[in-house]
């Protein structure tokens, strides 16, 4: 993770990079995480000059990252004794220390976002407790579920509550990498220039700075021609707009890395049906709104040139005889096979947005003992929420609640399988025979 490192007398940024890195190499790199030496009065060779006391942002060395997500090592603080975890439930260790006593829990996690969590516990005036969860620390965490690390992460909302009842506190946080959703590019990388680049290549990049490290499931495919970003955009939504074109989700590993993966379509873990333990409710929302039969994207060109187009029939309005068409322009697009993975990248998207089933269930694991996880396939089963057949979903967001009320219950967010990718089954959830 970043740390800090105060200037001293006769330091230079190669000086830094040396002490810090053992390679003057990264001077560079420690120059994009300290923004606040762009404009600076620089050295005969251009490099920003340094003073006493200056505080500087050394971030992680992220050089080597690994080439995919298997079998990721877990990256453990060595502070952390991992048998001190509750053996049945979740917990937190805040700088490497364990805290309990939590009344109720969150837990959220998403194949294609960053996953999140959120405690409470009653509130003592603790002096100890109080600078440990001091605001605008942005301290080290790791959650554990079951003795077994779900993420690294870092704390972001300590939120006290007083009445004349109950004091109680409420912290969040999230993974490593959950910095990029609300961060943009530094401006000592303006103006970001990522034309001809990979998508692997555009988030390392980007991603340096901030000690992340990026890991990609399978080959992160073709340079990009032409790429563009807006100031002010957050890092990750401009990621994900170029992750889409080539059919890429992102989300965290346990050590709170960035990654970047097609989600594998898996063999069912659970069965919940209607009426029966532990199912609880199932919720459907279709935007038919959003819905459309041919979807034709175009390359952007320059005066004079003729733009590629492609366009995806989406059988299931076609073959009822309904006609709706839409249409985009993408800008980071190049050649025709670029752009109809692009184009089906973007049905994919369509059918899981118009599409979705909200599950929740008694419990946060299978019959095996093994957590609820982001990907995992269930079949369902509740013709009162015109699912009218045993279908088989994809899970594409879990979030574990525990409350006094209500216990330990999990909410699904389901997708059809393979829809991600712009494919339906033949048979849909709400077709009756």
């Amino acid at each position: 993770m970043s740390r800090s490192y105060i200037v001293k007398s006769g330091d230079t940024l190669v000086k830094v990079s040396t002490k810090e890195y053992g390679t003057y190499k990264n001077w560079r790199k420690i120059l994009a995480a300290n923004p606040q030496l762009t404009g600076r009065k620089t050295s005969y060779d251009g490099v920003p000059l340094l003073y006493p006391g200056d505080v500087l942002v050394i971030p992680s060395d992220v050089e080597e990252p690994e080439k995919t997500v298997e079998k990721t090592p877990e990256l453990i603080s060595k502070s952390i004794n991992p048998e001190d975890a509750a053996e049945d439930e979740f917990s937190i260790f805040i700088d490497g220390k364990l805290y309990g006593g939590f009344t109720g829990y969150t837990v959220k996690m998403s194949m294609d976002s960053l996953d999140a969590f959120s405690f409470s516990a009653p509130w003592e005036d603790d002096e100890n407790l109080g600078k440990v969860l001091q605001p605008f620390t942005f301290k080290e965490c790791a959650v554990y579920f079951k003795r077994k690390l779900l993420f690294l992460g870092r704390l972001l909302t300590s939120a006290p509550e007083v009445s004349p009842d109950s004091r109680t506190i409420n912290i969040q946080g999230y993974p490593i990498c959950g910095v990029l959703n609300d961060c943009c590019i530094p401006v000592s990388k303006y103006p970001p220039s990522y034309n001809g680049m990979t998508l692997k290549q555009i988030a390392e990049d980007i991603c340096a700075p901030f000690g992340v490290k990026v890991l990609f499931s399978e080959d992160p495919g073709a340079a990009l021609d032409k790429v563009e970003y807006s100031i002010g955009t957050k890092i990750l939504e401009f990621l994900k707009k170029l992750a889409e074109q080539r059919n890429f989700v992102f989300t965290n590993d346990t050590n709170g890395n960035l990654v970047f993966w097609k989600v594998p379509e898996e063999s069912t873990r659970v069965v919940f049906k209607e009426g029966e333990s532990p199912f609880v409710s199932c919720k459907v929302s279709f935007k038919q709104q959003e819905m459309f039969s041919h979807l034709t994207g175009f390359t952007k060109t320059e005066k004079g040139q003729r733009a590629l187009q492609f366009t995806y029939e989406n059988k299931l309005l076609t073959s009822k005889g309904v006609f709706r068409p839409t249409s985009f322009v993408f800008e980071d697009v190049k050649g025709k096979t670029e752009l109809e993975k692009a184009v089906k990248a973007k049905a994919g998207q369509m059918f899981v947005n118009c599409c979705s089933y909200e599950l929740t269930v008694f419990g946060c694991e299978d019959k095996d003992g093994d957590l609820f996880s982001k990907g995992m396939s269930v079949s369902v089963y509740a013709p009162s929420a015109m699912i009218y057949r045993e279908t088989k979903f994809q899970v594409q967001e879990i979030e574990i609640k525990r409350s006094d009320s209500e216990g330990v219950q999990t909410t699904f967010k389901l997708m059809l399988p393979d829809s991600i990718n712009g494919t339906i089954p033949e048979k849909l959830p709400w077709e009756k025979d």
